[in-house]
């Protein structure tokens, strides 16, 4: 799809050959990393909790909501961290600078060792890295942030989980058999939760690889379909009158004014 799109598409800085590269070399591995066993990992950690919450239903109503309440919260977390490193994701990949550095130094390396300034181009690669660099730790940071409650999680669930089931059986709303088989279901749901969430930051970073890469084999040419249309067969000589032509993003400064040939 790349090669069917028009002239503009390239004159765009945001689609400049190196940065082009970058993409196509890492959203595809990106995306494949999590159609594996990790996938599977998922999709049971999703069906061990929905069948813990029917079973702590079934058994002790009082804990299964505390439970599944808990797990709703933690969900609606991990949406919003995921919504905030799928954002920093976005502009990582607009401001990839080092990439597209890198590729163009590597095509045109004998012009630049001719004109002496590797230097310069060594320093520039330097600046877009160390930008990388510091995009990435704050992506750590809230992938810490996520890896810490989801590993803990199971730990507080255990902890509201149990205080309610005491005052449950104190009460005498719900045997102590039941409460506690209550409890231990939500709590191997919550162990599914623990499970599936350290696949957490390459599931993002797949969501956001697949829109950037679903994107480009999606976009239309604006020139149209070049396997459409009429082809008629051309004879004679080519006549250019009053030709006008600016680039698309500079459309006020035109280059060609009423070319005549």
């Amino acid at each position: 799809n790349l090669l069917y799109q028009d002239a503009s598409y390239f004159d765009n800085p945001a689609h400049a050959p190196g940065k082009l590269i970058t993409r196509l070399a890492s959203d595809a591995p990106n995306i494949k990393a999590v159609v594996d066993a990790r996938m599977l990992q998922v999709i049971y950690a999703l069906s061990a909790i929905v069948a813990c919450i029917v079973i702590a239903f079934i058994y002790c109503w009082q804990v299964a909501i505390l439970g599944t309440s808990l797990i709703l919260l933690l969900a609606f977390v991990m949406i919003g961290l995921a919504y905030k490193i799928s954002i920093m994701n976005i502009e990582q990949i607009k401001n990839d600078e080092a990439g597209r550095i890198a590729i163009e130094i590597i095509e045109n390396v004998k012009t630049i060792q001719l004109l002496t300034r590797c230097d310069m181009f060594f320093d520039h690669y330097e600046t877009a890295s160390k930008q990388q660099k510091r995009s990435e730790l704050k992506k750590g940071m809230i992938e810490a942030i996520n890896y810490s409650i989801t590993q803990s999680f199971m730990y507080f669930m255990m902890c509201f989980t149990y205080a309610v089931g005491i005052r449950v059986i104190y009460q005498g709303d719900k045997s102590s058999d039941d409460t506690f088989k209550g409890i231990i279901a939500m709590m191997l749901g919550a162990v599914a939760v623990m499970n599936s969430a350290q696949y957490f930051p390459e599931f993002v970073k797949a969501k956001t690889a697949a829109g950037m890469l679903f994107n480009i084999i999606y976009r239309k040419p604006r020139t149209g379909d070049l396997m459409e249309g009429d082809r008629p067969e051309i004879r004679g000589n080519i006549l250019f009158e009053n030709v006008k032509f600016s680039y698309p993003q500079r459309p006020l400064q035109p280059i060609m004014k009423g070319l005549q040939w």
